[in-house]
């Protein structure tokens, strides 16, 4: 394996430059081009709108070229992926119809400093630089899927929550950026963008396209269908999917507990109703039922953990004003939505002792976000609000030898959040670029009369400022330098501050601390950025300050009940410090090379021990060999040994996981397409899990567009 990656690296490095491509527009320039057709939460969605609704035809293959990358997600409007310094990757709607992902993270760890925490087909955090959960921000078209009610140590949010279905591109920020976002951005930022139609100019467009996948390992069905249709001034999709999956099978077995049920629906309306003003309304819904937790069969291991129901309800309209008074434009975006999420947590200790807790948490979320940009000489200045709240009711029902109650861990409370910023970035020269962004934020957490609630009331206000600074200079023609120090921050949610109760894990009693403090990072980053006609790719180092990391602190044993006793707290001062390296090169008109490596560490400032979820080395490489009617493609991923690990974690064998897959598409619009992933059938589990992951596990899948 070693010998492979060292032939594919020095193929990427030796390939010939045979064309150029000018860099693209300066900053700012792309900003205007938005406003007639997308939002800044969405803008990125564009380029592969009108592509994705014709069925491909026969023709001669065109020499591949590196053509630009738009993104939206690391300034909050439409930029060229070389034009910012910022370190982004982009899964597009190519690379998930490649890949064909079972869950969102499958394909989200193939990227540089991204890792997954949780098994099964439905759980699963994504880990940026070693931040999980909550220090990772999650947005759905721009707007926040994080709410106050998950934690960091026993649960998050979870991007499955989001059916694949919907999402026409994910953009992935590495590294904080609060300046922009607010609070949990400390680890990154994930944007799923949804499907959404161009304007077409012509006679009024109708498609749609009709799919069905299949894998062995978990017998898992997905059945979706969507129509979409686009007029001058009118666009609309619509789309329905329905997923399933059994308990999925493992080199080693079948993992009890571990399957799940699906439905979504999804639909967005656009209209043009002025010469440049654009209203869109959104509606998605995915229902969830029968989450396991994986590993823990209830028939025999005495241990029922699960959630029955997981749904979330979103309904958001945006409207874009396009160029006015002087301003690039103006989009004022307004959302609602609602989390419904269920637990399960049984436990049964010989013949007659039990505990059994069945709680219904109800997360009602709505959110106001505006947006502006201006032009000056040799500056773009972007500005605007955000604001959000959290309200949370739980319900539950807890019963032992002892008795039963409805006490619950959580009261019904709020959690809001306001915030301003403003980025300038200034064009010091045609080559050199500099950005400064501020931000401030207030976060209210205001508890209700609960009589269920044993913790005290709280009202608590926190203040937070956050800023970046951050420069590109380009060499050369196709060369960038970066640097960027960014602060970063996250609130302490409400889920911290009063969470009075047993853990999820039946072993901890955890207690109220409501005067928490809030997480804080300093960054530190060092990089560049290449993009010739054939290859493209980018470097970068950094280091990451953590202060007043937010842990469970154990206080003792209670004397009554032998659970350990609990608080969180801020424990830690940290530093991590890391590496991503990425390239993709066209090796021919056919062949294509592409990999990645991330190193990470990650200490505990106080004590010197390892910080818990710091991944080991981690390298993907991969060829693909495409044609005008089919292609295929072979990638791996390896993950060294992981030795140096954070106390009550274990250490972990290294592996390397080889996948295959190729698809053909037929004139007529169907497209056929079969994969094999684990090729190998070896037995492994990621760094942060403990249940072994699927075994060789072949997929196949079939597709229609009209």
């Amino acid at each position: 394996m070693i010998v492979i990656a060292a032939i594919l690296m020095a193929a990427l490095a030796a390939t010939p430059v045979d064309a150029q491509k000018a860099p693209g527009p300066p900053q700012g320039q792309a900003a205007a081009t938005v406003a007639a057709e997308s939002s800044p939460s969405t803008a990125g969605a564009q380029a592969d709108a009108d592509a994705q609704e014709k069925p491909k035809k026969e023709k001669k293959p065109t020499p591949p070229a590196v053509h630009e990358e738009l993104v939206v997600t690391a300034t909050r409007y439409e930029l060229d992926s070389f034009q910012t310094p910022v370190p982004i990757s982009v899964v597009s709607s190519d690379d998930l119809a490649r890949q064909q992902p079972e869950k969102m993270v499958d394909v989200l760890k193939q990227l540089p400093g991204v890792d997954v925490f949780g098994e099964g087909p439905f759980r699963g955090l994504p880990v940026i630089r070693g931040m999980d959960s909550n220090r990772v921000l999650i947005l759905v078209d721009g707007q926040r899927l994080n709410n106050a009610r998950e934690s960091t140590e026993f649960a998050g949010i979870q991007p499955g929550l989001v059916d694949l279905s919907m999402v026409d591109r994910i953009e992935v920020v590495r590294g904080p950026s609060s300046v922009l976002y607010g609070s949990d951005a400390i680890g990154g930022v994930i944007n799923i963008i949804t499907k959404q139609q161009a304007f077409h100019q012509d006679v009024f467009k109708l498609g749609g396209a009709v799919g069905y996948e299949y894998g062995d390992a978990a017998r898992s069905n997905r059945e979706h269908a969507e129509v979409n249709g686009a007029a001058n001034r009118t666009t609309f999709h619509i789309g329905a999917s329905a997923f399933e999956a059994k308990d999925y099978s493992s080199p080693d077995g079948v993992v009890p507990n571990s399957g799940m049920k699906q439905r979504s629906f999804d639909g967005n309306l656009r209209l043009l109703v002025s010469e440049t003003g654009v209203l869109r309304f959104d509606v998605q819904a995915t229902q969830t039922r029968d989450v396991g937790f994986p590993g823990y069969d209830p028939k025999t291991s005495g241990v029922d953990i699960a959630f029955p129901r997981f749904d979330r309800n979103k309904y958001a309209v945006t409207y874009d004003a396009g160029p006015f008074a002087g301003l690039n434009g103006l989009s004022v975006t307004t959302y609602y939505q609602t989390v419904v999420k269920e637990s399960k947590r049984n436990f049964s200790f010989g013949p007659t002792f039990f505990l059994n807790n069945f709680t219904r948490s109800d997360i009602d979320s709505w959110g106001l976000n505006a947006q502006s940009s201006a032009d000056f000489t040799s500056q773009h200045v972007t500005f605007g609000l955000d604001f959000y709240q959290d309200s949370l009711h739980d319900r539950t029902t807890e019963s032992s030898p002892f008795g039963s109650d409805n006490d619950v861990a959580v009261p019904d409370s709020d959690q809001r959040g306001y915030g301003l910023y403003a980025q300038d970035e200034i064009t010091l020269s045609p080559r050199f670029q500099l950005a400064v962004g501020v931000r401030g934020d207030r976060y209210t957490f205001v508890s209700k009369d609960d009589p269920h609630y044993q913790g005290s009331p709280f009202d608590v206000s926190q203040t937070a400022g956050s800023g970046n600074v951050s420069a590109r200079y380009q060499v050369a023609n196709h060369v960038a330098l970066t640097a960027l120090v960014g602060r970063g921050f996250r609130a302490p949610n409400i889920q911290e501050r009063s969470f009075f109760g047993l853990a999820t894990t039946g072993d901890t009693y955890i207690q109220q601390n409501p005067n928490i403090k809030s997480e804080t990072s300093l960054n530190y980053e060092l990089g560049f950025k290449v993009r010739y006609a054939r290859y493209s790719g980018g470097f970068n180092v950094y280091q990451n300050n953590v202060n007043d990391f937010i842990g469970l602190a154990f206080l003792g044993t209670d004397p009554e009940t032998g659970l350990q006793l609990a608080q969180f707290e801020n424990t830690e001062r940290a530093t991590i410090r890391g590496a991503e390296f990425q390239l993709e090169s066209y090796l021919s008109d056919s062949w294509t090379a592409f990999g990645n490596v991330t190193f990470i560490r990650g200490t505990d400032d106080k004590t010197g021990d390892p910080l818990p979820l710091i991944a080991p080395v981690k390298g993907v490489l991969g060829v693909r060999y495409q044609r005008a009617m089919w292609w295929s493609e072979l990638d791996t991923r390896m993950v060294a040994r992981q030795d140096r690990v954070a106390t009550g974690y274990e250490q972990t064998p290294g592996f390397a996981i080889v996948d295959v897959r190729g698809g053909y598409e037929f004139s007529m619009g169907l497209r056929v397409q079969a994969e094999v992933e684990n090729i190998g059938n070896v037995a492994y589990h990621e760094p942060f899990n403990v249940r072994l992951e699927p075994g060789r596990n072949v997929r196949l899948s079939v597709g229609y567009k009209f």
